[in-house]
């Protein structure tokens, strides 16, 4: 179940809870039926990354990289450590346009928020999951609820087209963050891989329904923070619930991209808080395009790139399977053999 919440958590940042992410790649009246297929290819990434990690057995996402992709595992880094910043970025931007709803004190909120992201991330991959494990499920309750509230009965799927680049595009993006910090849990059992991976794919597709279904009954895409103009037709309660809820959901993304780049960092400069000082550094330059624009024009960019990424420890998956079946196939092979040379000195 935690690492369950630890995928949940990764996609649930303030792109996905604003409503931001979805508009962005679904539209003004997405169809909801996208969100049953989100939620399939959630699962088979979740898997493919899982059993990556089980098979490559490291801690470390550069050494990953470095197995799955060979010689060119330089390519693979800056790829990932381009994701993570740009998603770093956004979740810094995101903070201080919530802070903005009360206070525009920006970037004093989101060094803050950062700050406080490096001592868990710091911590190591242990904090991440336990900070994921206490939070996540407060978000997807509030997200719900908050979402059901809002839905206008009698309620139509929509009658819009699916757009299948769209959504790949979207499950690409969500999960290449993800996959840096995925790869490296290595403890759990191929049914156990299954399981959490299917945890979080219900729950992931369960809230876009929901999300997409209130964005079809108001008129919240062309706000900033979608969900916020949501929470407000529910009422003012649940619009002053919203604002921490979007906070820990940014935290909980943030912290999956700051410990995937500290860990590339970590690799170069053995001072732990110098490096996660210049991932903050880092982050908070992506964060000064503005959360509207990361979200809406850099992610799409990191999704078909990361396409690439996902076909590589496909590839990695598959031709590391095959030849361990071939070595089982020479030991049987050999076994036979030696009993049959034993036979025939007897």
């Amino acid at each position: 179940m935690s690492v369950s919440m630890l995928v949940v958590g990764t996609v649930i940042g303030a792109g996905f809870a604003s409503g931001r992410e979805v508009v962005a790649f679904f539209g003004a009246e997405p169809n909801i039926f996208a969100a049953v297929i989100a939620g399939v290819l959630v699962f088979g990434c979740s898997v493919l990354f899982l059993f990556v990690g089980r098979r490559v057995n490291k801690d470390d996402i550069g050494e990953v990289n470095g197995a799955v992709f060979g010689k060119i595992r330089p390519i693979a880094d800056i790829f990932v450590l381009f994701n993570s910043i740009t998603v770093l970025g956004a979740m810094l931007a995101g903070t201080d346009s919530l802070a903005a709803e009360f206070l525009d004190v920006r970037p004093l909120a989101s060094i803050v928020l950062g700050v406080i992201c490096a001592v868990v991330a710091v911590t190591g991959l242990k904090g991440v999951i336990k900070a994921n494990a206490v939070l996540v499920p407060v978000m997807i309750v509030f997200i719900a609820v908050n979402c059901f509230l809002a839905i206008d009965y009698p309620f139509s799927p929509s009658s819009s087209p699916i757009k299948p680049y769209s959504i790949i595009l979207y499950v690409s993006m969500n999960m290449i963050l993800g996959g840096g910090v995925l790869t490296t849990v290595h403890h759990l059992s191929p049914r156990e891989i299954i399981l959490s991976s299917a945890v979080a794919a219900v729950i992931i597709a369960g809230l876009l329904t929901v999300i997409m279904g209130a964005l079809r009954s108001s008129s919240a895409a062309l706000a900033d923070m979608p969900m916020l103009v949501i929470a407000l037709k529910t009422g003012k309660p649940m619009y002053f619930i919203a604002l921490p809820v979007i906070a820990l959901s940014i935290f909980t993304t943030m912290l999956s991209a700051f410990k995937a780049l500290y860990d590339y960092i970590i690799g170069f400069i053995k001072y732990k808080w110098i490096a996660a000082g210049l991932v903050l550094i880092a982050g908070m330059a992506v964060g000064l395009f503005g959360f509207s624009t990361v979200v809406g024009k850099i992610y799409p960019i990191t999704g078909a790139i990361g396409l690439v990424y996902l076909a590589f420890n496909l590839a990695y998956l598959i031709k590391t399977r095959v030849k361990r079946k071939v070595r089982r196939g020479v030991k049987k092979v050999k076994r036979k053999l030696r009993f049959r040379r034993e036979r025939r000195t007897v």
